[in-house]
């Protein structure tokens, strides 16, 4: 790899030996590039527009609410929805803080920070596609998530639900990664990743689980791959290899699902083994933050034979694998093809590619749902030897694809968008688009799955609930079993129904006013359902 530019300031103050934590960054529409990377006690925000020479444009010294003493973390986390980019931290009580970055590089502002969802937590992500924010292992629901709705106002978000997962099996969530409202969540030292289903809010349903895999350790943190059929992800435990997981079928993931490669820069003979951090995924190639290793990529097109592609050292002078040190976060998805990585000790690496793989056209490819539409939206570069997208939808999975629309290449136009006004009844669709090229050869945009129905569902539930509980039976089932948890994962009512009726109704008057857990049980299936007590 090519390493542009190194920012590393020793005077920042450091906390348990680090200096500098993750990273992440922006692009603005103007065309500036911005890298944001988390400090002990600050978050920095370069200007990367020419990555050869970084412009430190904005420090940010973090706080801690209300008490105005200076937050010390050594984990911050790092997420961008639309212009803003937002921001936690896993020590203090900082809570969220989000950040305006409409008008960079003139200007970066902090618009809002407010402990009313969590006093910290250690990690968030944002489901772009319908702007929901995820907040994993935070004070406020340990053992849950913490989930955030962006798009009414970006900048004063509102508490979509707070969601515990030990009524399904799970427990402390590590770090997230969430696509239209599937979340893969790493449950740490429970050494597995369970699949949610959060798509209909305030139901919840578990839909798979990753357990009993090689290597298992402290189930880090994952990252889907672009088709949504393979899973990156990474146990923070020294000597644990990297998995690659089949997941086209979340309810059925078995050991011929996993492929698993590592790196060894040191060689085998080195004192202790390495350790992976954090898996990012673009394209066919799979970027991981490989603490003393540095930044390793890896070449996951074919499961069986996993390649080295590219990698560089962020802590060359390290002799060993042992502790916590070297790169701990990397993004690759800027469309300028520059690299931001960090590392705990040697800060902001800005970097690229030396021999990337062959050109790509489409730089960027989005779809999703628009109210009863799905819109499409592309970003191409270098097109040349042609005039026509055509646009392709799938119902079977990516199997078979059917041209439903066309658009024209206009000269000095690089973004596209087509909607779908129709979209066949199904609940999973698949979109690509080709480029029709002269001589009548196609280039292919990566394939994007869009949920477009809800899950057929069983039970009706009047919500929140006051002095009972009153559930409508929507499709026969011969019995059920009715279960109430608090936020803490405790029990505090059950019910099971031997021949459930179409109208039933449960006296809660004990019931203290509060926000539950009511998880619905019948033989083939489980519904899963946030409701409040009010009085």
């Amino acid at each position: 790899m090519n390493v542009f530019s190194n920012y590393d300031d020793p005077a920042l103050p450091t906390r348990s030996g680090l200096e500098y934590n993750d990273c992440w960054a922006f692009r603005h529409d103007n065309g500036t590039e911005v890298a944001i990377i988390g400090g002990t006690e600050d978050i920095l925000f370069f200007d990367i527009t020419s990555p050869a020479n970084p412009v430190l444009i904005y420090t940010y010294h973090v706080l801690n609410m209300p008490s105005g003493t200076v937050n010390q973390s050594v984990w911050r986390d790092f997420k961008t929805y639309g212009n803003y980019l937002y921001a936690s931290a896993d020590e203090g009580t900082s809570g969220l803080l989000i950040f305006n970055m409409s008008q960079v590089p003139a200007s970066i502002t902090m618009v809002k920070q407010t402990v009313a969802f969590w006093n910290r937590t250690h990690n968030i992500f944002i489901d772009e596609t319908n702007g929901m924010l995820y907040a994993a292992g935070s004070n406020s629901v340990s053992n849950g998530l913490v989930i955030l709705d962006l798009t009414g106002s970006p900048a004063n978000p509102s508490l979509e639900s707070n969601v515990p997962l030990t009524s399904l099996g799970g427990g402390y969530v590590h770090d997230v990664y969430v696509r239209d409202g599937i979340a893969y969540c790493s449950h740490g030292g429970l050494a597995k990743i369970h699949i949610y289903d959060f798509s209909d809010l305030p139901a919840f349903s578990l839909i798979g689980s990753i357990d009993n895999y090689p290597g298992t350790g402290y189930n880090h943190s994952s990252w889907l791959n672009e088709q949504g059929t393979a899973l990156v992800m990474c146990d923070e435990t020294h000597g644990s290899p990297v998995k690659l997981v089949n997941v086209t079928d979340p309810t059925d993931i078995s050991s011929d699902d996993f492929k698993t490669f590592s790196s060894e820069l040191l060689g085998p003979d080195a004192p202790g083994s390495s350790i992976a951090h954090n898996p990012f995924v673009l394209s066919n190639l799979a970027y991981i933050a490989y603490y003393h290793e540095g930044v390793q990529v890896f070449d996951i097109t074919d499961p069986d034979n996993i390649e080295l592609f590219a990698y560089y050292d962020t802590n060359p002078d390290n002799v060993d694998y042992f502790g916590y040190k070297g790169c701990w976060g990397v993004y690759p998805f800027l469309p300028s093809g520059v690299i931001v990585a960090s590392d705990v000790n040697n800060g902001l690496f800005l970097m690229e590619l030396i021999n990337p793989p062959l050109a790509v056209t489409f730089l960027t490819f989005d779809a999703f749902r628009e109210n009863k539409t799905v819109k499409l939206e592309w970003t191409i570069a270098n097109a040349s030897f042609g005039n026509l997208f055509e646009v392709k939808r799938s119902t079977d999975g990516g199997v078979n694809f059917q041209t439903i629309g066309s658009v024209d290449l206009s000269e000095g136009i690089s973004e596209y968008e087509f909607i779908d006004q129709n979209p066949a009844s199904s609940t999973n669709y698949v979109y690509r688009v080709d480029f029709i090229q002269t001589d009548g050869s196609k280039i292919t945009s990566p394939i994007r799955y869009v949920r477009t129905a809800p899950s057929e569902k069983f039970f009706n539930v009047v919500n929140p609930i006051s002095s009972s509980l009153q559930i409508q039976l929507l499709k026969p089932v011969e019995s059920v079993d009715l279960s109430v948890f608090n936020m803490e994962g405790k029990i505090v009512w059950q019910q099971q129904v031997a021949q459930p009726s179409s109208n039933m109704e449960f006296s809660m008057i004990d019931l203290p006013v509060g926000q539950y857990a009511l998880v619905i049980k019948w033989e083939g299936g489980s519904e899963n359902l946030i409701i409040g007590k009010i009085n």
